[in-house]
Formats: structure tokens, C-alpha cells, sequence
């Protein structure tokens, strides 16, 4: 053999090696279920599970799963000329930085408002009293009550519930503090009360009924739940809006659409598959 200009030169066998090395890896971590494919394939079979809803009268109920949907704002950004949809549910996020260690809802996924309202894992919540787990009857208007998040792919997972941190420092518009939380304390604290000033009074201490109109509002910030309509991020699942406690008000000392939340309740999950 002669070498001159046209013979090709380089590590051969350190390159073949190399490339043998990388798909042993691979296989590797196939055989684990290590692979960011087959992660987000996980996240996504955990978190959009259905959970089916069976209506349980007309009342919602402690110890029961319920939903909270804005069913009065778009499920996505207003575009001219395409009539939007309505109804935005709460839900929790796993974000895209978060995959490689969880595919599952954990202590300080961000929670967020998403256009599938589908009942699924990550958009329904078990509605707790705060005189104990096992508390069951009414919810009433003025009650206060915890949303406890329920990790259907870990059963033995600490518990988890919506927390909204309050801010001591002037913060930015769009900052989003509602958070799951393994740590029960006053910030987990919602009540409901009703629409319309005229029916406050009266209606405090009534039961709720399902898929009432009403305003949730955090026990220790005295704010109420609202849609962040003006700050949609991109998700593994979509576009969702963000969630925050603010109030809106008009001139009339109404609250506008942002602040109006429904809930939607079904009978108490027995088993978890």
C-alpha cells in the first residue's frame, strides 16, 4: 500500500468503539426506562389518566373529587376572527426540566390552568375539611377547606396540597405562586362564597351547590383565585394560563370573569388503579 493525498486518515477503531460504547448505552438505558422518551411517555400515562366523575347530587361534599374550572375565560389566547372556547381547569404542571427525575406530581409543581378539561389526575383534587381527613358531609358557603392533590402512581407518596405563598415584597405581575405542597398549613386554606354581593349575606353557611358560579378565595391572602389571562405559557401539554389569588373588581364592586370559578364534583374514588 501507498499513501499519497487520497488516502483517508483517522481513529478508525477508536470511533468504531465509540459508537458501540454509545448504543450499549442506549440499550441500557431502554432496558430501564431511562430514556427521555420513554419519561415523558410516563408523565404523560400518569398525569392525563382519566378519572371518571360520577355526579354526587347537588351539592359538593368533603371527601369527594371535584374540579375548578373558569368556565367563563378562553381556553386559548383570543385570536381575531375564530370564535374562542370556553373553560379553563386547575391543574397541576410537571415541567419540561423536571422530567428527568419525576414523571409523576410532586412537592412544588407549579399549578396552572389548562384547556383540558377532561377529568384526569392532574385536574382533580380531593376536597378536604380543615377539622380532619376523614370529615365528611355539605360543603357551605364559608367553610374553609383544603385541595389535596392525589398522586395516583405512588399511593404511598406523602400527601400534597394547593398553596398559595403570599408575598412579602412587591413582585412581578406575572409571577405565579400557587404551588402543590407537602407542608399543611394556613396557606392551603380556600373558602368559597357566592357570586353576587346581594346573595352574601344571606347565602354564608348554605351548602354549595355543583357547578355553582362562585368566588374561592385564600383564607390567609384574603384574595380571591383568578385567571392570569394575559400570561400563557408553553407546556408539554399545551398552551396554559397561569393561576394566581388577585382580585378583580369593576367599577360596581362586582367581580369580572377572571375571578368566577366553578365546581365540579363526583363521588369519592374507592379504589386507585
Amino acid at each position: 500500500m501507498t499513501y499519497n493525498n487520497s488516502v483517508l486518515v483517522g481513529n478508525w477503531s477508536e470511533e468504531r468503539l465509540k459508537n458501540e460504547y454509545e448504543f450499549k448505552l442506549f440499550l441500557r438505558k431502554r432496558d430501564r426506562r431511562e430514556l427521555l422518551l420513554q419519561k415523558s411517555r410516563t408523565l404523560f400515562s400518569n398525569l392525563l389518566k382519566e378519572r371518571p366523575l360520577a355526579i354526587s347530587g347537588s351539592f359538593v361534599q368533603f371527601g369527594f373529587n371535584v374540579q375548578l374550572v373558569a368556565s367563563d375565560m378562553p381556553a386559548k389566547p383570543v385570536v381575531p376572527g375564530i370564535k374562542p372556547q370556553y373553560g379553563l381547569a386547575l391543574s397541576s404542571l410537571v415541567r419540561e426540566r423536571q422530567v428527568d427525575y419525576t414523571q409523576n406530581i410532586c412537592d412544588g409543581c407549579m399549578m396552572t390552568l389548562s384547556p383540558i378539561t377532561t377529568p384526569c389526575c392532574r385536574n382533580t383534587f380531593v376536597i378536604v375539611s380543615v377539622h380532619g381527613e376523614d370529615f365528611r358531609g355539605k360543603l357551605n358557603y364559608g367553610d374553609e377547606f383544603l385541595l389535596r392533590a392525589e398522586n395516583y402512581g405512588d399511593p404511598e407518596a406523602a400527601p400534597l396540597y394547593v398553596r398559595y405563598t403570599s408575598a412579602v415584597t412587591p413582585e412581578p405581575r406575572d409571577r405565579m405562586p400557587l404551588r402543590l405542597s407537602a407542608t399543611k398549613d394556613s396557606n392551603c386554606r380556600f373558602t368559597a362564597m357566592p357570586l353576587l354581593p346581594c346573595d352574601r349575606i344571606e347565602g354564608f353557611g348554605s351548602p354549595v351547590k355543583t357547578s355553582a358560579r362562585l368566588i374561592i378565595k385564600n383564607c390567609i391572602a384574603d384574595q380571591s383565585l383568578c385567571v392570569m389571562n394575559q400570561n400563557w405559557i408553553q407546556t408539554f401539554f399545551g398552551a396554559e394560563c397561569g393561576v394566581t389569588c388577585r382580585n378583580y373588581i369593576d367599577i360596581h364592586g362586582r367581580f369580572t370573569a377572571e375571578n368566577i370559578f366553578t365546581m365540579v364534583s363526583d363521588v369519592e374514588t374507592k379504589s386507585k388503579k
